[in-house]
This record gives C-alpha cells, structure tokens and sequence, in this order.
C-alpha cells in the first residue's frame, strides 16, 4: 500500500499476531476508505476480535502497523484509541449499570473545572448531543434501567460526542428486536452521511449486504480478500470464509421420529406465563418461536427448575417427574445449553477440559479411579467429535472464539447422555461454517433418540432444521405448525397473537 493513499482512513500493513499454540493474525493487509461502512467476515476464531483489538491498543501487533489518518498508530489501549478518533462498541456493552447516562457519556473524558466536575456544562452537551441524534434519554437516569438497544444507541452518541471518526461495531445487533435494528441501521446510515467510517462485524449475511459498501473476508488469521459489496453475493463469501463450496446449509436430517417422550402440561408462573402444555417426541427437533418478552427462555427455565413454578407438571416417557432442583433435571436427562453462553453456560477462568468435565464429575463418574481415569478420555472425545478448534484442553475457555466456546458448552452436556436436550438460541453469534457443525451435531443426537427443543429467534433456522414448532405469543401457546406448515408468515402471524 502506498503511504500517499489519502483514500483509506485506516490500513492494516503486514499485521501478525501469535498465542500460544494460534496465529491469530498472519500478514494481514488491506484498507478501509473514508466514510463507508466496511464489514469484516469470518468464521469464528478467523482473526476479527483480535484485530479489533489491534486498532484499539488493547493488542500490540509482533509484526506489522495499523495506519490511522495517513499515518501509524501508536495508541496503549482503548482510551488512547478513543482520544485519537476511533471508537469501540462493543458486543458485550462497556457500561457501568449503577452510572448515570451522563456519567456514562463523559467516562474517562470529564469536563473539570480545577478539581471540580463542571456538570451544568457537560448536561447542556450530553442534552444536545441526544437532541441531534433524536433521542429522548433522562440524563439522570440509571444505565441499568436501559434497554440493550438504548444502551447501544447511548454508545453510539458517546462515540460521535469524542468526535471519532472511525466507530467499530462488534456483532450489534446480536441482542436487538427488529424494530431497533431498524433504527440502529438508520443511525449508520447518518454516520456515514456525516463522513465517519463504520467498520462492522457481523455473522448476519442478509444485514451485512443491506448496509455495507465493502466486506473484507478473514480465515484461520489472513485476509482472503476485499471487495465492493455490489460485486458479491451470499455463496461466494460462505465460501471464502469456510474455504469450500457449502453445498446445502442445512443437513439432510435422517431420523425417524417417534413417539411422544417428554410432556409440559398446565405450567404456570404468575405474571410471566399461563396453561403451557406441548408435547417433545422421541428423535424430533421441536422449534419455539415468539417475539422477545414471550417468555421462551423462561419455559425453559422453569422447566429446568432454575426459575420457581406456580403450578405445572412434566413428563419423561410417561412418568410423572418430581423435579426440585436443577440437579433433578440432569439426573433426569434433561439438560439447557442457555442463551448466554459467557455468563451462564462456562466457567471462562477454567479450561476447557475442566469445563467439559464439570458435570460429569457429579453425573458420570462415581468414584476416585473412575474419575482419574475417565475424565481424560471423555475430554480428548469431546473435543474431536465438537471439532472444537483449541491449543489444548488446558486452554483457559475465555480465549476461545464465540463458535468454539458454544461447541464446548454443548460438549459438557452431551457428556451426560441426555434424553431431553434444550436449546436456547444455540447458533447466535456463530459464523455459517461452525452453525453447520452444530446442525450436525444436532442431527445425529436426533438419530440416537435424543428430542431437541430449540428457542430460536433466527427465522430461517427455525424454519430449516425443526421438525415442528410451537409459537409462543404473552406467555401463552399461541399455536403449533406441522413441518409442512412452517414459514416466516405462519409464525409472525402467531407471534402477535394471530390464529391458523
């Protein structure tokens, strides 16, 4: 790249980044130009976070500069990124919940007036900047009482009020509502009316060519190409990032489903849902749909006895269960991969092995010896049957990509043999190559007899691998669609309380 380019805001020259045992980035190089919004690509683990990171300091390359505005960029960590013109918004927000929304849109950049805060000024600005952005926030009010999406759309003003000129955006629709992808979408759109550069990650494939100019493709750490967002479709970039051609994205599934093999009959939980009853046969993958707030995830959880029960019974191949803790339920063979995988399905500051272990400790392994002896062998299967991408099973689980990290939370529950497998939003934030894993995976318990429940928000992942779904629509059954009567207008029409 030549130094004279004034086309590119930022370039990326011969950047390399090695871990123990992973490069994470190898020779990357290409360019983002002024004021578009330019997307990065890639299955997870292929190098996106840890460039990120390179361009916030929180990374420093071993090899290599990022240039910023024409020259190179020396910057020891995220505030010092952010004091030079580029921005972060995180996947995972960056807020501090007991703050005020002011207090949260001056963080590390406070007005001070000798040793005092110069709050009315900073007021009348954090105001203004709201007013452009036509948001309506009480500055006064408490970061945790906001929503994801106003949290999001606050980090958003926060950047344009430290007047960056580059903002990245990690996965930030991850945990948005339709309604509010629309509207952070419409924010994009005046950043870069304004002539700030959007740098976008996303594992989205019909949101990424709605908004982007260009798309930068990585794999295993390299840059496999960049081009215009025109130029290019879906297939041909699943393709550079999974290095093959994806022939189908959902497998064929092969199981034959049989009878009825687990029950939910009359459950309830005052003020949250009311007379849930379905069925869950034997080998079947059972979809549940609903808008946000239905209550899909808290079905699960009661059903997992990790929420209290008003009343309700549940049923394991005809038998009456007595479920009193979530342990009852694992013996039972009843098992929930949750939503949040960081927060609630892995121990981060373990490792892998302790994390795939963790429940077969207490469920499979009874004694001392078997334990010693067992554990090993179970962790080297797990590992190689989940593909799971790793330096060695000695690896801390917080340094594993989003797709890798889901494959070992799934592990730790197959390792139990479960009957019942509940599933809670299982592919989000995974990249289309690990997804398709994860479909097989799923195939292939279905064909051992295992019933699957899947809480999915992804239409077109409910509609491809679920044999049935149930929509769930303020806490109640709204209906259920066969296989040959699902697609995305049956289920809306249910999700807001229309009928068959």
């Amino acid at each position: 790249m030549s130094e004279q380019n004034t086309d590119y805001v930022l370039e990326f020259r011969n950047i390399t980044k090695t871990f123990p045992g992973v490069k994470a980035l190898s020779d990357v190089n290409f360019g983002i130009k002024r004021g578009c919004v330019h997307v990065l690509v890639g299955e997870n683990g292929a190098g996106k976070s840890t460039l990120f990171k390179v361009i916030n300091g929180l990374y420093k390359p071993d090899r290599g500069e990022v240039w910023f505005d024409g020259k190179p960029l020396h910057v020891n960590g995220p505030a010092e990124s952010l004091k030079a013109g580029i921005a972060m918004i995180y996947q995972e927000l960056n807020i501090v919940p007991e703050m005020t929304v002011l207090e949260n849109m001056f963080l590390g950049r406070e007005d001070v007036n000798g040793i005092l805060l110069n709050k009315r000024k900073m007021s009348q600005e954090a105001q203004e900047y709201l007013r452009r952005q036509g948001l309506s926030f009480n500055i006064k009010a408490k970061m945790k009482n906001l929503s994801v999406a106003e949290a999001q759309m606050l980090e958003i003003v926060k950047a344009i009020s430290s007047n960056a000129q580059v903002i990245l955006m990690d996965e930030p629709t991850s945990s948005l509502t339709e309604k509010e992808v629309e509207f952070l979408f419409q924010k994009i759109a005046e950043l870069k009316a304004q002539g700030i550069t959007v740098i976008y990650v996303s594992h989205k494939m019909e949101e990424i060519f709605r908004i982007a100019d260009y798309i930068s493709v990585l794999r295993d750490g390299q840059h496999i190409r960049t081009l215009p967002a025109s130029e290019t479709n879906i297939p041909e970039i699943i393709e550079m990032m999974v290095g093959r051609k994806m022939e189908e994205v959902y497998p064929q599934k092969t199981a034959v489903i049989g009878d009825v093999r687990f029950s939910v009959r009359n459950f309830n939980r005052e003020g949250v849902f009311q007379d849930v009853s379905f069925d869950l046969k034997r080998g079947e993958i059972l979809g549940v749909s609903g808008l946000v707030g239905a209550g899909r995830t808290e079905i699960a959880r009661s059903i997992m006895k990790l929420d209290p029960l008003t009343s309700g019974e549940v049923y394991l191949d005809g038998k009456k269960l007595q479920l009193k803790t979530v342990n009852d339920a694992i013996t039972n063979g009843i098992v929930l991969v949750p939503e949040d995988r960081r927060r609630q399905g892995l121990s981060l500051i373990h490792s892998v092995a302790d994390n795939i272990s963790l429940v077969s400790y207490r469920h499979i392994f009874k004694s001392v010896w078997l334990k010693h002896s067992g554990i090993r062998e179970l962790v080297r299967r797990t590992i190689e049957r989940f593909s799971i991408k790793v330096p060695t099973p000695e690896t801390k689980a917080e340094t594993l990509s989003g797709g890798n990290q889901q494959k070992v939370v799934l592990g730790k529950w197959m390792s139990v043999e479960p009957s019942v497998l509940i599933l809670d939003e299982p592919t989000k934030g995974i990249d289309v190559g690990t997804k398709y894993e994860i479909y097989k995976q799923m195939n292939e318990l279905c064909a051992r007899g295992v019933s699957i429940m899947m809480i999915d928000s992804d239409m077109e992942e409910l509609i491809g691998m679920s044999d049935r779904v149930i929509v769930v629509h303020q806490g109640r059954v709204s209906g259920e669609l066969q296989k040959d009567e699902i697609s995305s207008n049956a289920i809306m029409n249910l999700a807001v309380g229309g009928v068959l």
